[in-house]
């Protein structure tokens, strides 16, 4: 059945390709700018877009920190600098697993898509800079966020409207994998100091059976998966708007991940570890801590300190579950064609984004890209980019064929603006496209 039914979609795309290539010579006089650019005078020199694509392995993935560069690791010694140290330590990893999309694209004028089993995954660790620096501070929190995303399918539409707006719509059903807040709070009054940490990692199914020594392949059967789409399954909804104000310039808004009332995935199993470690000097007495005598025992009082136990997790179900969302993103932008051409493109923008796998939930992004455009057979973007937390300096190329896409490119990352400049993270990112 499911063999039957991917032929059939193969089939509607092929046909509608078919047909497009057909009335090509008739149209392109009228042929609207390429998806995605606008270009002055409406036609496009230059390879088409593919009316039919398979994306196949469209593979990103990231890490950075604000401590570390890659001259430290790459010397005899390992030097560290124990004043930025001081300041605090922060560590973003991400990857984004594309291994399958389908999509149609009608001469530019309207289109639609399928996008199976794509997984996102956000990690971070951060370390106050008021603990290291034992400085006063009220709840300053910290810790480790980390989530792991499945879409079971996204369904990306696009379209013009009579005024030349472009729409781009994003309906996907996905659900959590994994989800954990950084739950770690430092408080220092001048005489009390204390470390709290409570923190729940979220799952679809118990950890208890694995992490007790259990296999995986005893807990994760069919009937899980099936009960993990049927009771974890959420829904969100990714817009964007593209108007081209001038000939030479294009204004646009992108939504990613606006969460839909009442339809937030929820997962109800967790493991939790909880305690605390403090140390109260004014319940210290240094006459009772200097010993008067050789030998003589150290007297602290019970009160006075708290160090944790062991490290033993804590398994539970919540019945009402939590409700989970993906980060959002709003970003702003424009594309500006400084000599009237697709050939250079500027892309200035600024917005905002919301995750709770942060310590602070908001932040401000934005940046600016160029584009070289040779046709859209080579096509160059270079950015400098401050997004999901950290600075990136990134370098991508595309090899077009129309037949066949190579998609790779490369970046320079950091959660600190200086560090980005000195190899403190890397990304890489590659895929492939095919059709016609």
């Amino acid at each position: 059945m499911k063999k039957n039914l991917f032929l059939l979609i193969m089939l509607f795309f092929a046909v509608f390709a078919w047909a497009e290539d057909d009335d090509d010579d008739d149209d392109d006089d009228d042929r609207p700018a390429q998806e995605g650019q606008s270009q002055p005078g409406g036609k496009r020199p230059g390879i088409r877009n593919r009316t039919f694509e398979i994306s196949l392995a469209n593979v990103s993935v990231g890490a950075s920190n604000d401590f570390l560069t890659a001259k430290d690791f790459f010397q005899e010694t390992l030097v560290i600098n124990i004043d930025d140290l001081l300041n605090g330590f922060r560590l973003n990893l991400g990857a984004a697993i594309k291994p399958l999309s389908l999509n149609f694209n009608w001469k530019d004028r309207w289109g639609f898509g399928l996008d199976f089993a794509h997984i996102g995954i956000f990690g971070n660790l951060s370390l106050s800079g008021s603990m290291v620096s034992l400085e006063t501070a009220e709840d300053d929190r910290f810790g480790a966020g980390m989530a792991v995303f499945v879409d079971v399918l996204g369904v990306p539409v696009f379209f013009h409207t009579r005024d030349d707006l472009k729409v781009k719509i994003r309906p996907a059903a996905f659900f959590p994998l994994l989800y954990t807040e950084p739950g770690i709070t430092y408080n220092f009054d001048g005489s009390r100091l204390s470390v709290d940490y409570d923190m729940r990692v979220y799952t679809p199914i118990s950890l208890e059976g694995i992490l007790g020594g259990g296999a995986l392949t005893d807990v994760l059967t069919m009937d899980t998966v099936w009960q993990i789409l049927n009771n974890n399954l959420g829904f969100d909804l990714s817009l964007a708007l593209e108007y081209p104000l001038y000939h030479w310039l294009d204004i646009g808004a992108d939504i990613v991940n606006l969460p839909i009332p009442f339809a937030a995935p929820r997962l109800n199993h967790y493991t939790q570890l909880r305690d605390s470690l403090y140390v109260d000097s004014s319940k210290i007495d240094l006459a009772d801590i200097i010993p008067t005598k050789e030998g003589e025992e150290i007297k602290i009082p019970d009160d006075a300190y708290h160090l944790p136990g062991s490290f033993q997790p804590e398994y539970g179900y919540d019945s009402g579950g939590k409700a989970l969302y993906r980060p959002f993103k709003m970003l702003f932008y424009a594309n500006y064609r400084p000599f009237d051409s697709a050939i250079l493109t500027l892309m200035p923008s600024l917005g905002f984004s919301i995750s709770r796998l942060y310590a602070s939930i908001g932040s401000i992004e934005g940046g600016v890209s160029a584009r070289l455009d040779l046709g859209n057979i080579f096509i160059a973007t270079l950015g400098m980019n401050y997004t999901d937390r950290k600075w990136k300096h990134s370098l991508d190329l595309v090899l077009n064929f129309r037949a066949i896409e190579l998609d790779v490119g490369v970046s320079l990352q950091s959660p600190g603006f200086l560090k980005s400049f000195q190899a403190s993270g890397l990304g890489v990112n590659v895929g492939v496209k095919l059709g016609w």
